[in-house]
């Protein structure tokens, strides 16, 4: 490996993307199947504080219940929103030659994939429910080479990440064929105010 391209690899991992940029979805490695039924609960946008208005603890709360209702409800657009913000995925467009709607469908066929293993594993009526059991901020140190590598990938000064934290996630699915459970270390960013999921922390 050439010193650009390891360096390139090693901005790639500080942001958390790597995956990403390969073009090989980190959702593809196996988020954890969520299923529509009569029982299961979601919590809707409509139910969630303002955007920006929200504790960190609420914000958390709310990116990984939206981030299961995306999978959930098959809404690869959403998913792919939640992962980086808007500059990256044009910085990332550009690049390698694509569209949205190349993005947003490599996301589906992603939830697709998964949608089969866990039906496979857990039954057809197979659904996901999920509760953060601890939490832990990432340094300031992190943040900033965080926004430096960013801003540099993407050739702009425009992205601040303002708050990261690693999540605890106890998370369970249950189908008529059995259950599975696994927890999950997703950290999370806030950058220009927003968050995103910078690596969804899929245990092996």
């Amino acid at each position: 490996m050439s010193k650009g391209t390891a360096d390139k690899a090693k901005k790639m991992r500080i942001l958390g993307i790597c995956a990403i940029a390969a073009a090989v979805l980190l959702i593809g490695g196996g988020v954890y199947l969520l299923m529509d039924d009569d029982e299961s609960e979601t919590v809707t946008p409509s139910e969630f504080a303002e955007v920006g208005q929200e504790d960190t603890a609420t914000a958390c709360q709310n990116i990984m219940s939206q981030y299961y209702a995306d999978i959930m409800g098959d809404n690869a657009e959403g998913l792919y929103k939640l992962m980086a913000p808007p500059e990256y995925w044009q910085y990332y467009m550009e690049t390698y030659g694509k569209t949205e709607s190349d993005v947003i469908s490599t996301y589906a066929d992603a939830i697709n994939n998964t949608k089969s293993q866990w039906q496979a594993s857990c039954g057809s009526d197979a659904k996901v429910s999920f509760q953060i059991k601890s939490s832990g901020e990432q340094s300031d140190e992190f943040l900033k080479e965080w926004s430096d590598t960013m801003n540099e990938v993407i050739g702009s000064d425009v992205l601040v990440a303002e708050e990261a934290i690693t999540l605890n996630v106890e998370q369970t699915v249950t189908g008529s064929s059995g259950t599975e459970e696994s927890i999950n270390t997703p950290t999370l960013i806030k950058v220009n105010g927003s968050w995103y999921i910078l690596d969804e922390g899929i245990s092996s």
